[in-house]
């Protein structure tokens, strides 16, 4: 890795800078709170390990793969949808697999974490809508491999492809399970997003959630608690994450947003599910989509520890975006990133997000007349 290379090239998994036998590589952050390896050229030894394991590249599927909806109905109150993650990795721990999953710290800042027990997955569960720090993981998860553990790695997945790639040989020790994935938005926003929420009350938080289980599946807003136990909901963050603003260059190119997955088992939102099979839907709790994806990941998911609901799925009536086109990067990123750089999240929300102009006139409109969808589509646009 000798050359500069373009933004969308990488993923940010870490794997070159672990598979570095000179320790040549750093991963540092740019202006948005991403990390991009950094190469410290009077150490390098030019030997090419770095790019033989850089997994940013496409994959191929083994013809195998099936696809279930599924849900845990003991779960779903604590679970983003159907509760499959969870299953998974506490069908790992008491198995003695060691799991890695991404977790908040007590800054509300995520990064990716290891757990050996039951305690410590808590903190992996329900979505985390920005990109997860792999810094110094793939080789926490390499030398778990190397003293004989067996490892559930849990992300996105462009990490479990990074994993994947620095772990070749401990295969059969290793279980991917990647996500359906909307792209990563940029760590820095989502810092400032809080910062700006903190200021807006005067008050320190206690607890936060990307989207909130208590509002139903189909929730788009973020819960904020603050010190005295005040709660709001707000869109303002999940707005921005779903124009794709602020997401990582690379998501733009994704080579993993297809059906064929760098994972043993894929977990998702199973949207659609109601039109395919309506007698199967039950509330407004959320059902997960399983894909699996190889012979291993049939093993592992051939049981868990809790009773789940369970009904094989034609992929292509619940086929989500995800699994079929890379998050297209918006005509307005560069933009934003540059309005981040000066104004931080207050910016990018007062031209972009729900506090712009257009978006006031958009939900003004349609609170007088629902109906009127001609207008509201022009100014939507």
């Amino acid at each position: 890795m000798t050359g500069a290379r373009d933004r969308k090239d990488c993923s940010g998994c870490c794997a070159c800078a672990a598979a570095c036998p000179h320790k040549a590589i750093t991963m540092r952050p740019d202006s948005m709170g991403f990390l991009y390896p950094d190469v410290d050229m009077s150490l390098c030894e030019e030997c090419g390990i770095c790019d033989k394991t850089c997994a940013h590249k496409p994959v191929s599927g083994n013809g195998e793969q099936r696809s279930y909806a599924i849900r845990f109905p003991a779960l779903v109150d604590g679970s983003q949808s159907g509760g499959l993650a969870y299953a998974l990795m506490s069908k790992a721990v008491s198995a003695g697999y060691i799991v890695y999953g991404a977790s908040m710290d007590e800054s509300f800042k995520v990064r990716h974490t290891r757990a050996e027990n039951i305690g410590d997955i808590e903190g992996m569960r329900l979505s985390k809508y920005v990109q997860s720090s792999m810094e110094g993981v793939p080789e926490m998860v390499l030398k778990d491999l190397r003293d004989g553990r067996k490892v559930l790695f849990t992300g996105t997945p462009c990490q479990c492809a990074g994993v994947a790639s620095l772990c070749a040989r401990y295969r059969d020790r290793l279980l991917l399970a990647d996500i359906l994935c909307h792209g990563v938005p940029a760590p820095r926003v989502w810092e400032d997003f809080l910062d700006m929420s903190r200021k807006q009350k005067g008050k320190e938080m206690k607890r936060v959630l990307f989207r909130d289980p208590a509002l139903g599946w189909r929730s788009e807003h973020t819960l904020l608690e603050f010190d005295g136990g005040e709660t709001i909901h707000t869109d303002r963050y999940y707005f921005i994450f779903l124009k794709n603003l602020v997401n990582r260059p690379s998501c733009g190119t994704c080579p993993f947003a297809g059906t064929a997955r760098p994972s043993d088992v894929t977990m998702g939102d199973c949207w659609g599910l109601e039109k395919v099979a309506p007698d199967f839907v039950k509330d407004r709790s959320g059902y997960s989509l399983m894909l699996v994806n190889t012979p291993a990941g049939a093993d592992f998911a051939a049981d868990f520890p809790f009773e789940p609901e369970i009904m094989p799925v034609e992929l292509e009536s619940v086929m989500q975006e995800s699994l079929s086109a890379p998050a297209a990067r918006s005509p307005h990123s560069d933009e934003a990133e540059a309005i981040f750089a000066r104004e931080g999240f207050p910016g990018i929300n007062a031209r972009f997000g729900v506090d712009s102009p257009r978006e006031r006139a958009k939900r003004l409109l349609h609170r007088l007349n629902p109906t009127n969808t001609k207008l509201y589509r022009r100014i939507a646009k």
